[in-house]
């Protein structure tokens, strides 16, 4: 954790947008998070995806939230299932259900998190993404309010963006 930066909020999280810039190569993708850095966006809002696919895939956002909200669920779900079918003998016993259940919840909750970034769940603007990383462009990230972002896409087509794309995600790589 970096020192004298201050931690967003959930709810700043939430209100914010981010853009994706792709440009032709690595060292111009470089220069641009210089710039950005430059013109004041700290640097956990600014995000850089080099030859990695996967990370590619995450400018347009992922569904771990969705995944492990859904997943916790299902797990309180298969809990309550389980002390109904597990009888008198289960019902009774308050240890194993205070245990178990919340076990279960966690259980399920991070498996959703992490089906939630799985390729299944992927959106249309995940292939873009992977195409360009793939044909070795680089993307620059950054995320943050409307008139934030409107500055940040002045430094990054200044330093040679070769496209620029909003995403609803508050989310930088």
């Amino acid at each position: 954790m970096r020192v004298g930066l201050p931690m967003r909020s959930v709810h700043e999280a939430l209100e914010e947008e981010s853009i994706v810039a792709a440009f032709p190569d690595h060292e111009r993708a470089v220069q641009a998070a210089h710039a950005l850095d430059e013109a004041g966006f700290p640097p956990d809002r600014v995000g850089i995806a080099i030859e990695n696919v996967r990370q590619a895939r995450e400018a347009a956002g992922s569904f771990s939230a969705a995944g492990a909200i859904v997943g916790a669920v299902v797990g309180a779900i298969v809990a309550v299932a389980f002390v109904i079918a597990g009888g008198d003998e289960m019902r009774q016993n308050v240890v194993a259900i205070m245990l178990g259940a919340p076990a279960l919840i966690l259980a399920f909750g991070a498996i959703g998190a992490l089906a939630g970034r799985a390729k299944v769940f992927r959106r249309k603007d995940y292939a873009l993404y992977e195409g360009l990383v793939e044909s070795g462009q680089a993307l620059v990230s950054v995320s943050g309010k409307r008139d934030e972002l409107r500055r940040a896409i002045a430094v990054l087509k200044e330093r040679g963006a070769t496209t620029i794309r909003l995403e609803e995600t508050g989310e930088a790589l």
